[in-house]
């Protein structure tokens, strides 16, 4: 291929985030090439040439994109006349694109070039970090430990009354305490993304985000995996605590998780596949009596990569690949049943020669 072809914006797009370090709402273009050429809007120019590493930052505006528009009146004509303009003045004749490339785009580019849909390498080059990479991710999992104390100390002080928790003198809610999490973050410079705060058997459905009163004498699983508005980059953690009474039921499932977790971590080493580190967990869990995997039980894998996105590669599964020093990754094994609830521990790691190094400081602890 004479070059890899993204048209997105990079909010969503984190290959062209990595790429480019340029951060756009709007829609431009990114050619890598030996080179990494930008092609953006005039509006764009100065700001994508100040903030971005690309070696080359282009306007539509050097290709007559209003002349264009005049004659046709049609912008997404005018703008593909740009981009084939572009493509030519970068001598591309044969040109790799993700799977998601924007389908209007590839039908018009297959008239002019030799267009092949291909796994983006860039999601590859993204697993491994650099010494920068896991500072950021440091950074954001420190302001994702912040917010889980206020919300433990939150439910620390509450006080069961009947089947609810009670604070203040009235129920204390899954919204309340996402709402001071939230407002946590936003202080320590990241941005709340769909923290899960579910308590009871709500809490039985992994994704669930929990709302209404949180229940006494029960496991509530809080999961926050917040983004540095700065650095875009993530952290994940989960925690389940119990304010009251935990029945031997519940206590027997939080151990089960514990040593789990525990088998998951000490199986992390560079050379070791995700495959393996999974079979470790659900070793633990046949152990101990939990062997179901569809629908209750341990139902999903053990866990993923963590960085410009929440879930990116590698994954700790039943296809897991084989762990590079330098990957970040989680793990969080999990117990879950619809007459019971949930329970599930996560800790994020990186990846060394020798084993892991932890970056989540929190405590394990299941009853208040």
């Amino acid at each position: 291929m004479d070059g890899f072809l993204f048209i997105g914006d990079s909010i969503c797009d984190a290959d062209m985030f990595y790429l480019s370090h340029f951060l756009a709402g709007d829609r431009f273009t990114l050619l890598a090439q030996e080179k990494i050429s930008l092609l953006v809007s005039s509006m764009e120019l100065g700001r994508a040439g100040n903030e971005s590493v690309a070696d080359e930052v282009v306007s539509t505006s050097r290709y007559a994109i209003m002349d264009k528009l005049r004659a046709c009146k049609k912008p997404d004509e005018a703008y593909l006349q740009v981009l084939a303009e572009f493509l030519h003045d970068r001598r591309v004749e044969r040109l790799g694109v993700p799977s998601r490339f924007p389908a209007g785009i590839f039908q018009h580019l297959c008239k002019d070039f030799q267009v092949s849909v291909v796994d983006s390498p860039v999601s590859r080059w993204r697993a491994v970090k650099s010494g920068n990479e896991l500072d950021a991710i440091r950074a954001s999992q420190a302001a994702c430990e912040r917010a889980m104390r206020l919300a433990v100390d939150t439910i620390a002080k509450s006080e069961p009354r009947g089947e609810q928790l009670y604070r203040d003198g009235r129920p204390l809610t899954s919204d309340e305490v996402r709402g001071q999490i939230e407002v946590s973050l936003l202080e320590d410079g990241c941005e709340a993304v769909d923290t899960i705060v579910a308590g009871g058997k709500t809490a039985a459905d992994p994704h669930a985000r929990g709302s209404g009163p949180l229940p006494a004498n029960s496991p509530i699983v809080i999961d926050i995996f917040p983004r540095s508005k700065s650095s875009r980059y993530f952290a994940d953690m989960t925690r389940t605590v119990l304010k009251g009474e935990a029945s031997p039921e519940i206590s027997e499932l939080y151990e089960a998780v514990a040593a789990a977790q525990d088998a998951g971590l000490a199986a992390i080493r560079a050379g070791v596949t995700g495959k393996e580190v999974h079979a470790q967990v659900c070793r633990v869990f046949q152990e101990r009596g939990f062997p179901e995997r569809e629908g209750r039980g341990f139902t999903h894998s053990t866990g993923h990569g963590v960085g410009l996105e929440v879930h990116e590669k590698p994954s700790l599964s039943e296809v897991g690949e084989t762990l590079e020093a330098g990957h970040v990754v989680t793990v969080e094994p999990g117990l879950y049943y619809p007459e019971i609830g949930g329970v599930r521990l996560e800790d994020m790691v990186a990846v060394t020669e020798s084993g892991c190094e932890n970056f989540t400081h929190f405590e394990r602890k299941l009853v208040l």
